[in-house]
């Protein structure tokens, strides 16, 4: 009880450092918020029961927060540091329940918080940043409710289950892995009512989902079924485009739970299969069997890297429990592996350092992920000098992306709501709320910003005359990374939109 306690104390100082220095870089940063961050706060201004592609617990965390902090990028983020840090403390505490170990919980904590995916998660308030955390204590209260077999803790785990329904789709999948586990292990359980039990209330977050959907069309239903690729049009199967997928879906994996931890994770695997231990199996059937889900879709389509990712949160303990058992050498190994992660991902965050010594050359800064977050603040503030400069009455601010039309509902003065115009795009959320339509012939003003400076003739033939034109550009490490198109057009009457079913 000693050692759990100085561990405890420990891990929160760690965690608590952690989560000031990141609330300081947003603090402090000149990039903007990442366009997904600023769509669900727009949607947080517009709340609802579901939402096109997610449901609306995202919105909830982003209405609180910013309802109480104001609409700022720290009160945007604040709900993922405080998402991370519950969810790195969850693993510790279920580490040393299974492991009667304190020690294996801490250092499962530190290895989580050093991932990328976990980093990014995290750090970038997504959905997965609260998946994340209903995953992790989702999976506890289960691993509870399987060993003491108490009605109470299969309750615990369904609500904390349907709440992670509610911030994501894909926590759905927490009811066929739990039964397979119970099959395998123990299927007396499933002649019992926990289980059974845990379904129901878990069950419950499913009626806001349905009933949205069925008020509209089931879109998140078309959109997941397209993004799954059994929705929509398809594609003759390439095998030259199926191996660079797989070969892309491969190496992110390995890279997003951090290249110097995989001898761990294969000494759990390994462990698991010759030992057939009950604890590493319930950690690594959920890890190996969404990996293998995904790695099935993959052969068909691309699979971004941080999909299966929910089911990694746990890895660390695995990882944690064999370097326990390893030899000094591994343990050394692990310090310095932990060390290097942590140091590589706060020079990604400020690479000023690594520029110095040649990293452009390495990574372009045009190809640095962290180059999407750069401009949109710059850009918000120049339309309000145009809005001030040209002197522009009544007005409307709209775009062909969902990305800039969310930047700029959160950067430019006043956070007003936008507007996406379709242009040969998918669906979006944009397009189940009113659109520009109810601004015709009344003499509005549109302002389009898009990226690059391509020509848009249908958007100018919707107006009178385009007054204004001009060029913005958007800088990072030094360099311009991309382009911005801002178009000032007088008087709305129509622009004849795309008509899609691509979801």
């Amino acid at each position: 009880m000693k050692d759990t306690k100085s561990y405890r104390i420990y891990l929160l100082i760690i965690l608590a450092v952690i989560s000031f220095f990141k609330i300081l870089f947003t603090a402090t940063s000149p990039l903007s918020l990442f366009s997904e961050e600023t769509q669900y706060w727009l949607w947080s201004q517009n709340m609802d029961w579901n939402y096109y592609s997610k449901p609306l617990m995202v919105a909830v965390y982003n209405y609180i927060f910013t309802g109480i902090f104001g609409n700022t990028g720290v009160a945007v983020r604040l709900s993922a540091v405080l998402f991370s840090a519950g969810t790195a403390w969850i693993v510790f505490e279920l580490g040393q329940k299974m492991f009667s170990e304190a020690k294996i919980g801490f250092w499962a904590a530190l290895m989580l918080v050093v991932m990328p995916y976990f980093h990014l998660a995290s750090f970038f308030h997504t959905t997965d940043s609260s998946l994340l955390f209903f995953w992790a204590l989702s999976f506890y209260w289960l691993w509870m409710a399987t060993e003491t077999q108490k009605t109470s803790h299969w309750i615990y785990a369904g609500l904390a289950s349907a709440m992670g329904m509610l911030s994501k789709n894909t926590m759905v999948l927490a009811i066929p892995l739990i039964f397979l586990y119970l099959l395998l292990t123990d299927a007396k359980q499933l002649k019992q009512k926990g289980f059974y039990l845990f379904c129901l209330v878990f069950g419950l977050s499913f009626i806001p989902i349905l009933v949205w959907n069925f008020q509209n069309d089931f879109v998140t239903f078309r959109h997941v079924g397209t993004l799954g690729g059994v929705e929509g049009e398809s594609k003759p199967f390439d095998p030259g485009e199926s191996i660079k997928y797989i070969s892309e879906y491969a190496g992110g994996q390995l890279a997003i739970i951090s290249a110097f931890f995989i001898p761990f994770l294969f000494m759990s695997i390994r462990r698991m299969v010759k030992l057939k231990e009950r604890q590493l199996l319930f950690i690594l059937l959920p890890a190996v069997l969404v990996w293998a889900l995904f790695f099935m879709i993959s052969i068909f389509k691309r699979v971004e890297v941080n999909w299966p990712a929910f089911a990694y949160v746990n890895l660390s303990l695995a990882m944690a429990y064999v370097l326990h058992l390893a030899s000094a050498s591994w343990r050394k190994y692990a310090i310095y592996a932990t060390a290097i992660s942590g140091i590589l991902l706060v020079l990604i965050m400020k690479p000023a350092v690594l520029d110095t010594v040649g990293f452009k050359k390495v990574l372009r800064p045009d190809k640095d992920p962290l180059a999407r977050l750069a401009g949109y603040h710059e850009l918000g503030e120049r339309v309000d000098t145009l809005i001030d400069s040209l002197q522009i009455g009544p007005h409307f601010i709209f775009s062909d992306s969902y990305h800039i039309a969310s930047e700029l509902a959160f950067y430019v003065e006043g956070n007003p709501q936008t507007y996406t115009i379709n242009l040969g795009r998918r669906k979006n959320q944009f397009d189940l709320w009113p659109g520009i339509g109810q601004f015709e012939n009344q003499a509005y003003t549109g302002i389009f910003v898009q990226w690059n400076t391509t020509e848009r003739p249908e958007v100018g033939k919707g107006f009178d005359r385009l007054l204004h034109k001009e060029t913005q550009y958007a800088s990072y490490r030094g360099d311009t990374v991309r382009v911005f198109s801002i178009e000032v057009y007088e008087n709305l009457h129509h622009i004849e939109e795309v008509k899609t079913t691509s979801y």
